[in-house]
């Protein structure tokens, strides 16, 4: 899950010590020197208690440290001294979220969203729990209120995901087109474009942007599966077999994939390959019970 960045801030009554060991705490947080400025912020704090600025700050580091108790105690704090700022309601749902605490999460991330006008990240976060729970409605609307604060390729992507799930394959795709204009080398933004334009029977455009996704993150390893499927589909058979026979280096107990290579080969004329690749799609069904 996301979390919130503000920037930090300095209260009325502080003491040029306790400002100055703040200080030193926000540069060694911005170096990444999370420990140093736990201390430093600590430190900043036995000065001038009340800076509920400087304990949100301090949440912050315990997060990104991965210490999410620590985190929840810091934003808690601040929201006592402070309780209107959504930042800071933002983070303690963050916090919450990190510890599996859900229902506690939404609550906070409600809180954040009517506060003012709410953040972005709440009403981000808010709609990722709601897509797990499969409350596509509410899902949507949440990320739909964070684009309209900030656009953003990892929400349009999400967005896009919820109307995926609900075979609304044409808005899914323009939530993911959006994702890409936001950052052209967002590479899942393309590769899920590249998934609606294949279910949409779009296989030539498809096949180019399921390229383009696997050349920005190689780590997408389901690209060569889904290229043999669209080349297949466009009757290109040797170039879809050499792309399932790619795939099958990362999936090589895959169902479907043998399945489809027998399918491939059954088009290219070659039986005896067609039978193994059935046989192993069969055993493959099986094992994990679904024969």
């Amino acid at each position: 899950m996301n979390h919130d960045e503000t920037p930090p801030g300095a209260g009325a009554g502080d003491g040029p010590a306790a400002a100055g060991l703040f200080n030193s705490g926000h540069k060694a947080e911005r170096a990444g020197l999370f420990e140093e400025a736990r201390r430093a912020y600590e430190a900043a704090l036995v000065e001038s208690p009340e800076q509920h600025p400087w304990h949100y700050r301090l949440g912050c580091v315990y997060l990104k440290s991965d210490e999410p108790l620590a985190a929840e105690l810091c934003f808690r704090r601040a929201l006592e001294l402070e309780p209107m700022t959504g930042s800071y309601w933002t983070n303690l749902g963050v916090s919450l979220d990190r510890q599996g605490r859900l229902d506690e999460a939404v609550q906070a991330y409600r809180k954040a969203v009517h506060t003012g006008k709410g953040t972005p990240v709440a009403f981000h976060n808010l709609g990722a729990i709601y897509a797990e729970q499969g409350r596509a409605p509410e899902a949507i609307r949440s990320f739909e209120a964070a684009i309209a604060l900030s656009p953003d390729a990892e929400v349009y992507l999400h967005l896009g995901m919820v109307h995926y799930a609900e075979d609304d394959f044409l808005r899914a795709l323009d939530c993911f087109e959006r994702s890409v204009e936001c950052d052209s080398r967002f590479a899942r933004g393309h590769y899920f474009a590249a998934l609606c334009l294949m279910k949409r029977g779009i296989y030539d455009r498809a096949c180019a942007r399921f390229e383009l996704a696997w050349k920005l993150d190689p780590r997408l390893a389901r690209v060569p599966f889904h290229m043999g499927v669209c080349l297949h589909k466009m009757e290109r058979f040797e170039q879809a077999r050499f792309s399932l026979e790619q795939a099958l280096e990362f999936f090589p107990d895959d169902g479907r994939l043998h399945y489809q290579l027998a399918l491939t080969y059954d088009a290219l004329g070659r039986p005896q390959e067609a039978r193994l690749h059935y046989s192993q799609a069969r055993a493959a069904r099986e094992s994990d019970g679904t024969g």
